[in-house]
């Protein structure tokens, strides 16, 4: 699907998502501090397979089963011509370890085939819509994938959006209640702020992960409190 078709406005009466978006920042920074960094690794095929890793599970099990990947196979060379049935033994503690081990080794064949070797360095030069369109074109490479990569291996604006981030923005009424991971991603990424991306991404999921949670959000304490649509009724019925 072309990235202009999945592109979409926020819900009526809800604003350009740009202002709202840097104040969100803004307030974020203030609670949270403002972060440059997470735990990806740097190189672009390793980010790649850790963030394949990190789909359905949890930091921790991504980061065992990372390392448990790379203590067996060290070199990537060795990883693309592993038995597949070893490779899943050594992520097993991730998950999902047939599909992710298939997703893998499927990326690694097709860039030794297509580049000669194991790169992704090709994307660096490249607009952010078309690195994006090859990253997709991987085998079990979706839109929150792709756009970690750009963001964190290449430094590209791309804005990643995972349940929590998603879960924030619908609360805030940025995107439609329906709107899912990708299509939240494209309605959100062009109204970030110049250099808020990685901050925002960051201080978003931490929100989402201590205060706005899926059940019992605790909007007291929330820093969004006075921005949030879905916040400022809660605190109202309570009031009443």
């Amino acid at each position: 699907m072309r990235e202009a078709s999945l592109k979409a406005r926020p819900r009526r009466g809800s604003g350009s998502p740009g202002p709202i978006l840097a104040d969100v920042s803004r307030r974020l920074c203030a609670r949270f501090g403002r972060p440059n960094r997470c735990g990806h690794e740097g190189d672009p095929v390793r980010n790649l397979i850790l963030t394949i890793l990190s789909q359905n599970t949890t930091d921790a099990n991504r980061d065992r089963a990372f390392a448990s990947l790379m203590r067996r196979f060290p070199r990537i060379s060795l990883l693309a011509s592993a038995d597949p049935a070893a490779v899943e033994e050594a992520i097993r503690v991730g998950g999902l370890a047939k599909a992710k081990t298939k997703s893998i080794l499927s990326a690694l064949s097709r860039l030794k085939r297509e580049r000669g070797k194991y790169t992704l360095d090709f994307l660096q030069g490249d607009p952010l819509p078309e690195a994006r369109a090859y990253l997709t074109s991987l085998p079990g490479v979706g839109m929150k994938t792709a756009n970690v990569l750009l963001l964190f291996s290449f430094g590209k604006e791309a804005f990643p959006v995972d349940t929590h981030i998603l879960r924030v923005a619908k609360r805030l009424r940025l995107v439609p209640a329906a709107a899912d991971l990708s299509r939240a991603a494209l309605i959100l990424e062009p109204h970030v702020p110049a250099g808020e991306h990685v901050p925002l991404h960051l201080n978003m999921i931490r929100l989402g992960r201590e205060i706005c949670r899926p059940r019992n959000p605790l909007h007291a304490k929330c820093p969004l409190l006075p921005v949030c649509p879905e916040g400022i009724q809660a605190a109202k019925s309570i009031s009443r």
